[in-house]
């Protein structure tokens, strides 16, 4: 019998095995339909998910392989006026340039940053079924066999999951999935080695980027909830984590942040006010586990909860720039024409207004099987399952987060499907309520689906004059006409800096991309190709020298009375001396003269 029965599976003391011939029959059903799935997505040509995220990160890391800096963040060719410093880890960057440092003593720089870009998605796929199958033995056993088929379903189901792991996608996703995937993994073993395991985790997704911050919370906040109720193993797992935690974050500060950057206080960015937060609860946490294991349950809440409100205060007042988010900075007007017309802002009824159904398709299969498992969830806590229900709760609340905010789309499934091989063994073996639960799940998700498709208008896509300021449409974009011209600062849309930004001559700068450092940039290309009053433009377009704009063929509904609009169907402008000049869907650059423009 080689379905891992001799695997020592006891919750709170043994882990499940990663070398039993089983492990070999699910990875490969989970690597076949992953393949398949990413396959797809590169034959589609489209790439689901590759957006400018991927552009400026391989800016970051060709230049870290230029110009070296490890603590330097700095992205070189911005000028807002003032540097763009990027807020992303240096961890996502290590593994692309140790391989294109090797790849380089057989190829040219260039094919070899290209290559590296393309072979470092696999080993992390690789690693996120392993963890994957690792986490579903633990949680599902011993009452759940595991079966290839299990896996096949789970993973046919999570395509918004596994596109993160097409190759060229080198935006830090995937890392935060893997990451979330050892948090998970840690609190599946349930033992003093798991927490060390889980605390790595979910310190090294912080420091890759906060998103997940909310559902690490709720991660984090299951085993000090079993450690009250006097679960069993609670203890030694919740010593474990606090352990890890400590020891993760000072040695991840040091390496990838530094010490000025472990004392600087950076809303957006892992920086001492995070490192203070995971400090602290460990600070608060590690005595619990060793001192108060035979306290009474009222005494172990009265304690934590007291210490996390004195924390939470203590981090309010030292911090207290940070309670208003990690976007405070950004103006108004940025956030109200750039910001809030990010897709991965909105709710997922934009996914309705879009008609993007295999998005809404996938997030209704994951409500199903969350609401078909809660039979077996009755179960679950009975028999005092403390990880199953912890998995389950964070993937509910990844659930949630992407019903509001659809950024969080990529997570939920890699969760949630944890408990499918529950919900089919439940319905297989006709466990009490099973069969109804799936019946009136996958119906009552059918008629809220297609209520909201009903209800909610969809939007035909029309372009808006801020659409081609954001949208990346310049197609053919040769810098070469800003050789030989005297260093200087350009003003550009966005999505044209960005495009640009690599391309630029020696001593040349642009002013702002579409990210949230470069606020100040974006207000500046604001008020100089939108505003309608010259007394703002002209005090926006003082620190430039140069002026460059894409020319389209604008649809004739786009009124022509900005600067933009006039400029991007060809025109020309008081002030502005035309350098060069291009055919739809290349760039125009101008030379500003500031006594004469308007």
């Amino acid at each position: 019998m080689d379905r891992l029965q001799d695997s020592r599976v006891k919750i709170g003391e043994e882990r499940v095995s990663l070398v039993q011939p089983t492990l070999a029959r699910l990875l490969a059903a989970a690597l076949a339909i992953s393949v398949f799935l990413v396959g797809f997505d590169i034959i589609y040509g489209r790439f689901f998910y590759r957006d400018i995220d991927d552009i400026l990160r391989g800016i970051q890391i060709r230049q870290f392989l230029d110009y070296g800096g490890w603590y330097d963040l700095t992205i070189r060719g911005i000028d807002m006026p003032g540097p763009y410093v990027s807020p992303w880890s240096r961890l996502i960057d290590l593994p692309y340039v140790a391989i294109a440092r090797v790849l380089q003593l057989a190829l040219a720089p260039e094919d070899a940053i290209a290559w590296a870009f393309r072979l470092w998605q696999p080993v992390l796929l690789l690693a996120f079924c392993l963890l994957w199958i690792g986490s579903v033995l633990n949680l599902s056993r011993p009452r759940v066999e595991i079966e290839p088929l299990h896996i096949v379903a789970a993973f046919a189901l999570m395509p918004l999951t596994l596109w993160e792991f097409t190759p060229g996608r080198i935006d830090h996703h995937n890392v935060q999935i893997v990451m979330l995937m050892v948090a998970v993994y840690g609190i599946s073993c349930w033992s003093y080695s798991g927490g060390l395991i889980a605390g790595l985790g979910v310190v090294l997704s912080f420091l890759v980027g906060l998103e997940l911050a909310p559902v690490l919370a709720v991660l984090l906040l299951g085993p000090c909830l079993a450690f009250v109720f006097g679960v069993k193993g609670g203890r030694r797992l919740l010593a474990g984590l606090a352990t890890s935690a400590i020891v993760v974050s000072l040695l991840a500060g040091l390496i990838f942040l530094g010490p000025h950057r472990m004392m600087a206080t950076e809303c957006d960015a892992f920086s001492a006010p995070y490192i203070s937060a995971l400090l602290g609860f460990s600070v608060v946490i590690l005595p619990a586990a060793l001192f108060l294991g035979r306290a009474g349950r009222w005494a172990r809440l009265i304690y934590l909860a007291v210490a996390a409100m004195l924390l939470i205060g203590a981090l309010a007042l030292v911090f207290p720039s940070c309670l208003a988010g990690p976007y405070a900075f950004i103006e108004p007007m940025v956030r109200s024409l750039w910001l809030d017309r990010v897709q991965q802002e909105r709710s997922v009824l934009d996914f309705y207004r879009e008609g993007e159904f295999i998005k809404v398709a996938c997030i209704a299969g994951l409500a199903v099987v969350a609401l078909a498992v809660l039979p077996s969830m009755r179960r679950q806590m009975r028999a005092a399952h403390a990880p199953f229900v912890i998995v389950f709760a964070t993937g509910v609340a990844l659930l949630l987060l992407t019903l509001i905010q659809t950024r969080f789309m990529r997570f939920p499934a890699a969760l949630v499907l944890l408990v499918l091989p529950t919900v089919w063994s439940g319905v297989k073996e006709r466990w009490p309520g099973a069969r109804t639960a799936l019946v009136a799940s996958a119906g009552g998700c059918l008629v809220c689906v297609v209520s909201l498709w009903l209800a909610v208008p969809q939007r035909k896509p029309v372009l808006e004059l801020l659409d081609y300021m954001t949208v990346d449409l310049c197609t053919n974009i040769d810098p070469s006409p800003l050789r030989g011209l005297p260093p200087g600062r350009i003003v550009a849309p966005s999505s044209l800096g960005l495009f640009l930004l690599d391309r630029l001559p020696p001593g040349m700068t642009i002013n702002s991309i579409s990210f949230h450092r470069a606020a100040p940039g974006m207000r500046a290309m604001f008020d100089v190709f939108l505003s309608m009053d010259s007394e703002t433009r002209k005090r926006a377009a003082a620190p430039f020298d140069y002026l460059a704009v894409c020319r389209y063929d604008v649809a004739p509904y786009i009124e022509n009375d900005t600067l933009f609009a006039r400029l991007m169907r060809g025109g020309e402008w008081p002030g502005l001396t035309l350098i060069h000049d291009g055919p739809p869907g290349s760039p125009r650059f101008f030379r500003i003269d500031h006594a004469r423009f308007e």
